[in-house]
């Protein structure tokens, strides 16, 4: 296609065409748009027999007035109809000798069937990266068009706009389309995200996210650029683009099937300064920890995607789920928000510091609590849906973006795995927790009411992960009596074996029944 024409090829069957033959030597076609020429085209050497019934056309359309064409695309891409009349002269020498040329004059009243529903996979995908020339970042892929008709095409490179409200939220250029006849094209596109310039922008950016991570997905608003700002296609066609609009729905879009990212891959280590917990028979139903905590993650950069982003404050808002979907927890999280800081390309650090993070149980529902908890401590395995929002500030390549309830919604199906011992009893290794032995008991005090012991432990890991915890201290309660504090200076625990040592705080209640219930207990070997 050019400013002046429009190459095209059709096939014209005639199924009940018969017996007859039709020898048509030229016909030269005119059509006219509300009055105005918008082209012509000339075909000649027209044959129709009973062994070939059909016309197969590879002819040049001749644009004659640009804006008459646009125009005809506009309404056509409107309505789904357009009003056109052609006049055709048609050489009639081929029935008879001495037969004239006619003419033939016609309005067509053309109504177009319902756009094709196009299934759209994104491959070959690059960045997104800064882009210094044009602001903001860009990428670019390779779409795989499947459209259900047998169709082929070839189109020059076109700009786009993309709107959301109103709002210009990207651009695009999009081709050179290729879609071969068995309705199967590749269609190459370069997106560059805009800059945020407004609040209102941000606000689009935001209600788009909100809307994905819901799942009710969200519909952008596609048309041609300004037609000055290129000159790739014809100006006919970049006119006529302008003047389109085309809905867009996000679910289109599908991700290549490969595309997942399991914790274990990207989570490359867990640093804790400090973790203390609660937990009493009392308050069976409302456990309790505190935290402080650096994660790092390293997404794989199969893209070469260059792009600045990190979370200035995350504040999650979540409850827990059971295997019906029904909630059976909430997670009582302080303001203090989570964090997450950029240090390579894709590489980041969150961290935490939480004084106190608390389940509180909903009444009722402490049988699906219970049945939780202990397939996640005697079985290792946590199956649990979660169900909440997140307040979130980021710092992009783009701008700052402010995105308040965030929805959040999955399930997770954990199971700790353990290393296979070599020559090992298979069974206790798949079904046991990480093993402890005593190596070492030394008295540091004893006093009337405490004794404080150093105990060294070695600690088989049988996980494929390790983890470093500084300055823990557990406190041990027993029907609200504080029978012990036991605490860890620095506890490293890597794959195998580990040394570690143990300082016990035992507090000592001579004339309390509570103890002495407790040592019967203990001594009798009830749990």
């Amino acid at each position: 296609m050019n400013d002046d024409a429009v190459l095209f090829a059709v096939d014209i069957q005639f199924p009940d065409w018969g017996d007859r033959v039709a020898n048509i030597p030229f016909v030269n076609a005119t059509i006219y748009h509300h009055g105005h020429t918008v082209g012509w085209v000339y075909a000649s050497n027209l044959k129709v027999t009973p062994q070939e019934k059909r016309i197969s056309l590879y002819e040049v359309f001749h644009v004659a007035n640009s804006d008459a064409m646009a125009r005809l695309l506009i309404e056509a891409a409107s309505s789904r109809r357009v009003a056109v009349n052609a006049q055709a002269k048609i050489a009639l020498s081929g029935f008879g000798k001495y037969l004239p040329v006619a003419d033939v004059s016609r309005n067509l009243d053309v109504v177009l069937p319902p756009p094709p529903n196009v299934n759209v996979t994104a491959c070959d995908v690059v960045g997104p990266v800064v882009d210094m020339r044009r602001g903001g970042i860009t990428a670019q892929a390779n779409l795989k068009l499947g459209l259900p008709a047998f169709a082929s095409a070839n189109v020059s490179p076109i700009w786009l706009d993309f709107s959301y409200h109103g709002i210009v939220i990207a651009a695009a250029e999009v081709g050179p389309v290729s879609i071969y006849a068995s309705g199967v094209g590749d269609l190459p596109v370069k997106v560059n995200v805009r800059q945020i310039e407004t609040s209102a922008h941000e606000a689009a950016l935001a209600d788009m996210a909100i809307k994905a991570s819901s799942g009710e997905g969200f519909e952008l608003a596609v048309s041609g650029a300004d037609p000055s700002r290129y000159d790739t296609a014809p100006l006919w066609l970049r006119r006529a683009l302008r003047n389109i609009t085309i809905p867009v729905r996000s679910d289109m879009f599908q991700l290549p099937h490969d595309v997942s990212l399991p914790i274990e891959d990207i989570v490359k280590s867990v640093a804790v300064d400090k973790l203390y917990g609660y937990w009493s028979a009392k308050d069976s139903f409302n456990p309790w920890a505190g935290v402080s905590a650096q994660v790092s993650i390293d997404i794989p950069n199969t893209t070469a995607a260059d792009v600045k982003f990190e979370i200035e404050s995350l504040v999650p808002n979540i409850q827990l789920l059971d295997e019906d979907q029904l909630p059976f927890a909430t997670v009582d999280i302080p303001t203090t928000p989570i964090r997450v800081m950029q240090t390579g390309e894709l590489q980041f650090v969150a961290s935490c510091d939480y004084d106190r993070i608390g389940l509180s149980v909903i009444p009722g529902r402490e049988l699906q609590f219970t049945r939780a908890m202990k397939r996640a401590l005697s079985d290792r395995h946590v199956a649990i849906g979660v169900d909440g929002t997140l307040n979130v500030s980021m710092t992009t390549s783009i701008g700052q973006i402010h995105i308040e309830a965030l929805p959040i919604a999955t399930n997770i199906d954990w199971k700790f795995d353990r290393l296979e011992v070599a020559g090992g009893d298979s069974e206790m290794s798949n079904n046991k927790l990480a093993e402890i032995s005593v190596t070492r008991i030394h008295v540091l005090d004893t006093t009337r009411d405490q004794i404080k012991l150093e105990i060294d432990i070695g600690v088989e890991n049988p996980f494929t992960y390790g983890a470093f915890i500084s300055d823990m201290a557990l406190e041990v309660n027993y029907a609200g009596l504080h029978i012990a504090t036991v605490g860890v200076k620095e506890l490293s625990l890597l794959q195998g074996t580990n040394n570690v040592t143990v300082y016990v705080d035992f507090n000592n209640y001579p004339g309390d029944p509570r103890q002495r219930m407790l040592f019967l207990e203990a001594s009798s070997g009830k749990n």
